[in-house]
């Protein structure tokens, strides 16, 4: 039975005036069920991360957020005012940003960041707080973490800065981590310890992870299911497993087409997608990809088509 702990329905992010108003996240639906791991991906500029952070409260000023349900965790959102989201939020969802070193305070030990979300949403003592930060700092495969609680962000790796935000998330033992890029600014073997993280977390806590990246290899190695991104809608909804040969949204291939692989001829060339995106603010009447598409025809450019069984796109089953 369906037991979704995030449940978002025709979620549109927009920002201007009343008047003036330009929407760039239009009417996306999706739910995260408990225990899953939904991958978000597209290009830059696809809206996932404006997505991400909608559902997640954390909004950039000037943004105006409209939606015809959202609930997390059972409690209804859109009847709540500030500081019931607040309340809602706080203890229960947990986000990863691209850059730890923009999360964390430089002038603050890392133990006390830590132990600061355990006093307050879990209202832990201070001796408590801080041995629970020792132990997840342990628990993300930071060495020496009764030594590490007493360091500043600057003393730690990339990798371990962001290890450190997931440890933080997990001080008030989350239903949900919504992790926004979180291995961009890693190498690629630093990359593989951060995700191998999130699964084993996953997989040991049972927590639910949204995983918001433009890198379609790694969303496919853990995600269960994938959500794809163009212009500020999603155009195709398919399981990991399935993502690398059974995509059928020509963008979804087209984005699947254009990463290496060991198998890769070394003489053929990348695919390569032709043209840019539309700006999301003023889309195209019909489909948004049909400039940049293989498969076009003339109603594709009139009737945008609807996300139905997983895909929206006139020219697929």
């Amino acid at each position: 039975m369906s037991d979704p702990v995030l449940e978002v329905e025709s979620l549109s992010i927009s920002f201007g005036t009343t008047r003036h108003r330009s929407t760039v996240v239009h009417e996306v639906s999706f739910a995260v069920e408990r225990g899953e791991i939904v991958g978000v991906v597209g290009e830059s500029g696809s809206g996932k991360t404006l997505t991400a952070m909608g559902a997640s409260d954390l909004l950039p000023a000037g943004a105006h957020r409209d939606a015809a349900k959202w609930v997390f965790d059972g409690t209804d959102l859109l009847g709540a005012d500030h500081r019931q989201r607040s309340g809602a939020l706080g203890g229960k969802l947990a986000v990863v940003f691209q850059d730890p070193m923009s999360s964390l305070n430089p002038t603050r030990r890392v133990g006390n960041q830590l132990s600061d979300t355990a006093r307050f949403w879990g209202k832990q003592s201070k001796p408590q707080a801080r041995a629970n930060a020792v132990e997840q700092l342990r628990r993300v495969r930071i060495a020496a973490p009764e030594r590490r609680v007493s360091s500043y962000p600057h003393e730690l790796s990339g990798g371990m800065r962001q290890r450190a935000m997931i440890a933080m998330g997990m001080m008030s033992t989350p239903s949900l981590i919504i992790a926004d890029e979180p291995t961009t600014a890693l190498d690629v073997t630093v990359q593989a310890d951060v995700m191998e993280l999130f699964r084993e977390l996953n997989e040991t806590e049972g927590t639910a992870i949204v995983l918001v990246s433009h890198n379609i290899a790694l969303i496919s190695e853990i995600c269960h299911r994938v959500l794809v991104m163009y212009a500020g809608r999603i155009v195709e909804e398919v399981s990991g497993a399935d993502l690398a040969h059974s995509a059928r949204h020509p963008y979804t291939r087209a984005l699947i087409g254009s990463v290496p692989s060991l198998d890769s001829d070394l003489d053929s060339e990348l695919i390569s997608i032709p043209g840019t995106p539309p700006d999301p603010s003023r889309l195209p009447p019909g489909c948004s990809f049909a400039d940049r598409c293989p498969l076009v025809t003339d109603r594709c450019r009139t009737d945008r088509p609807e996300l139905a069984n997983g895909v929206a796109c006139w020219e697929v089953d």
